[in-house]
């Protein structure tokens, strides 16, 4: 059997080093992976978001506020405007993402307390932009409001600290946890990275068995395994199995050891996640070319499923809130698994025993090659492969 197993492995060797290909999407593509999103977002936030102004009043007061809002980190104050269609036609020119409309007589309605309105408007189509300065520019406006108000009541004779209370009764803080830099690549790549390169695993596992379906190649890889089906999906995926964990586990340090991004645990135990979420891709991707056992459907069908994972994994949107259905199928996803295990490990620093039932998880992809493996094994003895 270890005969079999090992004559089957080289097979597979000599097709990895014989066809440009498996090259490209084992060693170039993580790499390509690797300097986009290693250098994405290399600040964190994003920083001078450009913003306009219209200034009707073009008081003391006013100016101040212009001169605030270029002052905060996310905003760079881009221009002065008019009127509201000359700002409205910059902002769907894409030169500025958001403007402020200050009234006529801002400065006297405020220091009358008269309470001027003042309208902000800013682009929802851009989310993290839009999102970044509606939280910037409204904590700007309240201490503006707040640093008026302060002045007018020490003006009246009240102490400044009575003052403060009188404005801020309640004093709360925040506080980040996992992330308390607000860094939105430690919440983008470390899922995004991991989840591409687990697509190219379920997509690489589907076309490595495919193709020997395709090219009627079936009966010589059997027969190099001696007839033995579960001996030779294994001996074939051994080679990718190493390749692409030796690319995760380089991404890992590239993230966790190069670029410092948070870990409040042992690099071992995300090395064992990333271990678990290959070998379940694989299994995947093996399943797939079962239940659809031509190529070009087994890599539809595999392409669909792996982008659905980025929208169930619960990085941009979270599970919870999903509809009790689409929760549950969140859990077919093997980068949902790592997640789960990449928010308890890195991210709050759980207890590592705590969390193996999460490892335990990627078992159940393990067996799902199983469920159909003499369906596998007569597609390719049969050879009943479509030819057009």
């Amino acid at each position: 059997m270890m005969k079999a197993f090992w004559n089957v492995f080289y097979r597979e060797i000599e097709r990895i080093w014989s066809r440009p290909i498996y090259l490209v999407v084992v060693f170039l593509l993580p790499l390509i992976c690797f300097l986009f999103w290693g250098t994405f977002m290399h600040s964190g936030l994003p920083l001078e978001i450009p913003v306009g102004v219209i200034d009707k009043d073009n008081t003391s007061l006013s100016r101040n506020m212009v001169r605030q809002i270029g002052a905060t980190q996310q905003c760079r104050f881009q221009d002065l405007y008019a009127n509201f269609s000359e700002a409205r036609e910059a902002m769907q020119r894409g030169e500025i993402y958001a403007f402020f409309e200050i009234p006529a007589d801002f400065q006297r309605d405020v220091l009358t307390g008269k309470q001027p309105q003042i309208d902000f408007y800013y682009s929802s189509v851009f989310l993290i932009a839009g999102s970044l300065l509606n939280k910037d520019l409204s904590i700007m406006t309240s201490t503006l409001s707040a640093g008026v108000t302060l002045k007018m009541l020490t003006a009246r004779g009240v102490e400044e600290q009575v003052a403060i209370a009188q404005i801020r009764p309640v004093s709360p803080e925040f506080f980040a946890i996992g992330n308390p830099w607000l860094n939105y690549s430690v919440y983008l790549v470390n899922v995004l990275l991991p989840g591409l390169l687990s697509l190219l695993v379920l997509l690489m596992t589907v076309y490595t068995v495919g193709v020997e379906l395709k090219m009627s190649t079936g009966r010589k890889w059997l027969r190099a395994a001696d007839n033995n089906m579960l001996l030779a999906l294994l001996a074939k995926g051994l080679p990718y199995t190493i390749c692409f964990t030796v690319v995760f586990w380089a991404c890992d340090i590239m993230l966790y050891k190069v670029l410092n991004f948070p870990l409040h645990n042992s690099v071992g135990w995300m090395f064992l996640a990333s271990f678990c979420l290959v070998i379940a891709s694989q299994a995947l991707g093996v399943f797939m070319i079962e239940v659809f056992p031509v190529l070009r459907d087994g890599l539809s069908f595999a392409s669909l499923f792996g982008v659905l994972s980025f929208s169930f994994a619960g990085l941009s949107f979270p599970v919870e809130a999903m509809l009790p259905m689409m929760r549950s199928w969140s859990y077919m996803f093997p980068v949902r698994h790592y997640f789960l295990i990449y928010q308890d490990i890195a991210l709050f620093g759980f207890e590592p025993l705590s969390v193996l039932p999460r490892y335990a998880c990627f078992s159940m992809f393990l067996l799902l090659p199983l469920l159909l493996l003499p369906r596998l094994k007569k597609a390719l003895i049969y050879d009943r492969y479509p030819k057009k």
